[in-house]
């Protein structure tokens, strides 16, 4: 389903970011939607995430919903939104190849180095806010059902997996089971509270 609800707006893009007045609002509302279906929705899962736009469209978002839009989606949002708004404006894809708009009808190769940093250090904040978010997933999980109720192959299920996998690396298959079956506690070393 294509999404032309955004959850944040082109006005908190630009206030809360570097990006610059003069950029086309084009540019900078198509990276809110996608990041919301791409990033935001991985996060989320489907069902979580078409809920809150289901409120947000009929103006009727309350808590615990509201709590987590505002408190905690919208700034990863922000940062995910700003990562894809840069490529978007720093590198065009062009007839002779990717350039960098320096103004005008001028441009020039782009310094990939200089982009990357950039787009690493927006990256660094995209992630502190989506382990906040994460963290609040996993805290307040029965308060949102719908993270669970993804069941069709075509909806996210939400992926903690690569930041909330336990430490243990072993090349033995079957090894948190066979440790679980003989009594020993699998955990994360960060989340003790839930052990697997």
């Amino acid at each position: 389903m294509y999404t032309t609800t955004l959850l944040i707006s082109e006005a908190d893009l630009r206030n809360f970011t570097d990006v610059n007045k003069s950029v086309d609002s084009e540019f900078i509302n198509n990276a809110i939607r996608v990041s919301g279906d791409y990033y935001l929705q991985n996060t989320l899962g489907t069902k979580l995430y078409r809920k809150i736009i289901d409120l947000v469209n009929t103006n009727s978002i309350a808590d615990p919903y509201k709590k987590l839009l505002e408190d905690y989606c919208q700034d990863y949002l922000l940062y995910c939104a700003y990562y894809e708004t840069l490529e978007a404006l720093y590198i065009r894809p062009r007839n002779n190849g990717l350039l960098r708009a320096t103004g005008g009808e001028n441009s020039e190769s782009a310094d990939f180095e200089m982009f990357n940093i950039k787009r690493q250090s927006v990256k660094n904040k995209m992630d502190f806010y989506n382990t906040k978010l994460t963290q609040y997933l996993i805290e307040e999980e029965v308060l949102f059902p719908e993270l669970n109720q993804n069941n069709k192959l075509y909806e996210n299920y939400p992926d903690y997996s690569e930041k909330y996998r336990n430490p243990f690396v072993t090349s033995r298959m079957g090894f948190a089971e066979e440790a679980k079956s003989r009594g020993i506690k699998i955990y994360d070393s960060r989340y003790k509270q839930f052990p697997q």
